[in-house]
């Protein structure tokens, strides 16, 4: 395994993220709405992208309207990019106008490896005797838990890649989710919610073992956050190291979280309704030495701003099989 520096010069972009196994079947393939909604999400969450975000909803017509924002954003962002190429400007970035051209297509795949750490989709993780589907990703004040349902790679053009996880989220309501006198989160996984916002950067969550809650039983767990220590990338070490399918030791998988049926079925009983997550696009990087914590085009033209970003080019081999 050789190390590489990342080929893009956006944040989004990551080299410690390594796709494994066969990309799953059709079932598993993601939608045209899926595919619009992944990009979408990439565009809100990419630090290159905030400030033109911060632009466009100050707009008159937009005048911080989220909803219109939301529907209106890409295609502004796709023509500034545009522009900005058209007018040789010298701080027109290749890979915003790269991303702004949304990605070619979508691939989706059962494993996948974050630096030094292995996550495997919930539907594979239930056939084994090890857990490796459990994730937790911080927002604004608030921490959701769930588990991996697939890898989803987006290709852009050229080959700019970026790395999402497809999660089935868990309620994060109040009587979904309890903690006890010694610290113990306790999660109610027969409860789902976000199911309109199901992506999160890869690079962005911890991993999460699912133990018994004793006490509550049923469908309740304690959710256990995972704090590597001492992983590091092969290519430092010198070394050859088994491929992304390599099962590594980790503990018992807790059985009996509860199917997408149950779910649902659960969800309206109890009367639940959907809701969008705030996601909170900070990025989390395994430090081995690290003591770990708990814890009109003129009307446009008139409105660009200058930008600061460092220019890019390459080339993919993208000759594999598209499903």
């Amino acid at each position: 395994m050789e190390e590489h520096a990342p080929r893009f010069n956006l944040s989004i972009v990551s080299s410690d993220v390594e796709v494994g196994g066969a990309r799953l079947s059709a079932e598993y393939a993601l939608s045209d709405e899926e595919i619009a909604i992944a990009h979408w999400w990439v565009l809100i969450n990419c630090e290159e992208v905030k400030y033109w975000k911060k632009l466009h909803l100050n707009f008159p017509e937009v005048d911080g309207d989220l909803e219109y924002h939301n529907m209106t954003f890409a295609n502004y962002f796709r023509t500034w990019m545009d522009m900005i190429k058209f007018d040789d400007n010298p701080n027109w970035s290749h890979e915003l106008l790269l991303l702004a051209m949304q990605p070619q297509r979508a691939r989706v795949y059962p494993t996948c490896t974050v630096n030094g750490v292995k996550f495997v989709s919930e539907e594979r993780d239930s056939r084994r005797r090890t857990q490796n589907s459990g994730v937790m990703a911080k927002g604004h004040g608030l921490d959701y838990y769930g588990v991996l349902h697939s890898v989803v790679e987006l290709v852009y053009a050229e080959g700019m890649k970026v790395h999402l996880f497809k999660c089935r989220w868990f309620d994060t309501g109040a009587q979904s989710m309890k903690m006890d006198q010694y610290g113990n989160l306790s999660v109610n996984t027969a409860t789902r919610a976000y199911e309109d916002d199901p992506f999160v950067f890869a690079t962005s969550v911890k991993q999460v073992f699912y133990l018994d809650d004793l006490a509550r039983g049923d469908a309740w767990k304690i959710a256990n956050i995972v704090h590597p220590r001492n992983i590091y990338r092969a290519a430092t070490l010198g070394v050859t190291i088994p491929g992304p399918e390599a099962d590594a030791y980790q503990e018992p998988n807790a059985l009996g979280i509860h199917d997408v049926a149950t779910v649902r079925e659960n969800n309206v009983k109890h009367g639940r309704v959907l809701r969008i997550r705030d996601e909170d696009s900070t990025f989390i990087d395994v430090d081995p030495n690290e003591e770990t914590d708990d814890d009109s085009d003129d009307e446009l033209r008139h409105r660009l701003p200058d930008i600061n970003s460092d220019t890019e080019e390459d080339s993919s081999d993208d000759s594999d099989y598209e499903p």
